[in-house]
């Protein structure tokens, strides 16, 4: 069924077995590329500089680290600054393809953050700058972090490429 197949053209990489004189595996085992023909629809030579140059005209500034959601690796945010006092967390003024729940409201409690009753709302002395919104990831609605009352982001359930 497969016998008229060309795996040499069809299947440009090819799994290295080859080991040195240390005994370990050349190119770690990983797939190493025979050929790259600028006829493949899958093989851009210059996607990363059109990337860099996409992120530094709509992004333009420092970053810390450029962070992705966790559960479905799409990139939120390019633009972000590493929380002073608590690693893994970082702070934004601005994400993309993530949506603030306006109805999920949360506090800074004694446990840390914590879901904010409605009855505790409505009748407490609560400070509009101690409300947090809920962040997601508008691709898998994974919650990546909150938002305070200043619409700045700070997001702790996040991979980054630092």
């Amino acid at each position: 069924m497969f016998n008229d197949i060309d795996t040499e053209e069809t299947y440009p990489l090819e799994l290295s077995d080859s080991h040195d004189d240390t005994g370990d595996m050349q190119n770690g085992g990983v797939a190493s590329n025979k050929k790259l023909d600028a006829d493949d629809d899958l093989y851009d030579q210059e996607a990363d500089d059109l990337d860099a140059q996409w992120v530094a005209q709509n992004h333009p500034g420092n970053t810390d680290a450029v962070l992705s959601c966790p559960g479905c690796f799409t990139q939120i945010c390019f633009v972000c600054q590493h929380h002073t006092k608590y690693e893994g967390q970082f702070r934004a003024l601005s994400v993309e393809k993530c949506r603030v729940e306006e109805s999920q409201l949360y506090t800074f409690g004694r446990k840390g953050l914590e879901l904010a009753a409605k009855e505790k709302l409505e009748g407490s002395r609560l400070e509009q700058r101690n409300i947090y919104k809920l962040v997601v990831c508008a691709e898998c609605d994974t919650k990546v972090g909150v938002m305070d009352h200043e619409s700045v982001y700070h997001l702790f359930h996040v991979l980054s490429d630092v």
